[in-house]
């Protein structure tokens, strides 16, 4: 058995859930990433710096910083922040992220 990837080329953009609906939907992972998604962005209106990896360990309760560094990484690959990884306070929302927020 063969399996088929699909390839998608040019400027084609991955539908990006409303966040806020999406966290009330989901449970455990994508409910928390979500969240901390939020977090960020809201942190950022307030503030025009990201949260560290600390503060947000904080907000969300959660136990591992590996966990969080986990989620960054998701979210950067959704397109939802982008950041410089082992530097503070280089987390930044992108639009995509600040639209729903």
């Amino acid at each position: 058995a063969h399996m088929t990837i699909a390839y998608t080329f040019g400027d084609a953009q991955p539908e990006v859930p409303a966040l806020k609906e999406h966290a009330e939907a989901l449970s455990g992972t994508d409910d928390r990433r979500s969240k901390m998604a939020l977090y960020i962005g809201r942190f950022w209106q307030d503030h025009r710096y990201g949260p560290t990896l600390r503060e947000i360990q904080s907000e969300l309760a959660v136990k591992s910083l590996t966990t969080i560094r986990a989620d960054l990484e998701n979210l950067s690959g959704r397109g939802l922040v982008t950041y410089q990884p082992n530097q503070s306070r280089t987390l930044v929302p992108t639009d995509i992220l600040l639209a729903q927020v």
